[in-house]
């Protein structure tokens, strides 16, 4: 896991992927929640939807984006749980600087923590990939970029550039906790809408960093992470590193390790604070064909740099195609 000085000025991208539709890796899932440890209290109650694993075809478009419009970037290592997506045969793997990743590789040693279907516990081990650059631009299989970018938009003379902005920090005590369970419960059951409790994972990750009144709001973007920055603080916390890893699925006594180095690097005066007004989410469980249409029209603009294609699933087969034929467009994709 060392670094060569080769790399010193390099930056890669990292990009966590499973196919939740997969046979293989549904029974696994199946398994592991009929053998689930019941000392491991507090899961969110939306981390085992379906949801969370499918693959709705939006990789294709984040590698594409990355080599569109960020081609300086050296690598991009896909993370995966041993599965590799059907159009990134050996020869476009090559084409497109792609190297794939086994969670058994980055959870070396903590083998017991697997096999895991949380994406707080996968981000605990990103800095643990192989041969990964000092400074890496971490993506969610859903985020796409739509206009150039250069290395300052996600670093800037070492220090990272986080879009977002300063919010009060709220105490989530046990009655806020089940509170929001039963909320979650009825916006789903209901209107179709998840909720992840989002903002909760970014306060418990800015409190654990020692940030007690107000926390950096991020957006769903890519996010800039200095590797030495989540070594350094798990080779000193390594009882930290185990309890966030021991959760095969969501639960709201974790934090996020990524919004943990936002946080570690705007104490250290390491970050660049911009705000998000760059970026867009385009949500299936939220925005009707009227805001669809508006959204898809800044993108085509070139004023939006991020999008987040959330929730894809849930578009009318209509709306499905119009986002598709605009971002296939904008990628030069056929």
């Amino acid at each position: 896991m060392s670094n060569t000085p080769e790399q010193k000025n390099v930056i890669d991208a990292v990009i966590t992927w499973v196919d939740g539709n997969n046979e293989s890796h549904r029974e696994k899932r199946l398994l592991a929640l009929e053998t689930e440890n019941n000392e491991k209290t507090n899961e969110l109650i939306t981390g085992r939807d379906n949801t969370r694993f499918m693959d709705n075809g939006e990789l294709k478009f984040c590698i594409s984006s990355i080599r569109k419009f960020a081609p300086w970037i050296r690598k991009i290592h896909l993370l995966t749980d041993n599965q590799i997506p059907d159009f990134l045969t050996p020869q476009v793997q090559s084409e497109l600087g792609v190297t794939i990743t086994d969670h058994k590789e980055i959870f070396e040693t903590y083998e017991w923590a697997l096999p895991t279907f949380n994406t707080r516990t996968i981000e605990s081990a990103l800095w643990r990939i192989p041969c990964l650059a000092p400074y890496f631009i971490y993506f969610n299989d859903d985020f796409v970029l739509t206009s150039a970018v250069s290395p300052k938009d996600f670093f800037s003379e070492g220090k990272v550039v986080l879009r977002g902005r300063w919010s009060p920090i709220k105490k989530y005590g046990t009655a806020r906790i089940k509170l929001n369970n039963i909320v979650s419960y009825v916006a789903k059951h209901l209107l179709g809408i998840t909720r992840s409790m989002h903002l909760l994972l970014q306060i418990r990750s800015a409190m654990l960093a020692g940030f007690d009144n107000q926390y950096f709001r991020a957006p769903h973007v890519p996010h800039p992470v200095r590797r030495a920055t989540l070594k350094q603080f798990f080779d000193e916390n390594p009882a930290l590193f185990e309890n966030n890893i021991k959760f095969q699925f969501r639960s709201t006594d974790q934090f996020s390790a990524i919004f943990l180095a936002n946080h570690l690097e705007i104490k250290n005066h390491h970050a660049v604070l911009e705000n998000s007004r760059d970026s867009i989410m385009i949500n299936g469980e939220m925005d009707f064909s009227f805001f669809i249409q508006r959204k898809l029209k800044k993108v085509r603009e070139g004023s939006i740099k991020f999008t987040c294609l959330q929730g894809f699933e849930n578009f009318s087969e209509k709306q499905r195609g119009k986002i598709e034929a605009s971002i296939r467009s904008l990628l030069d994709l056929s």
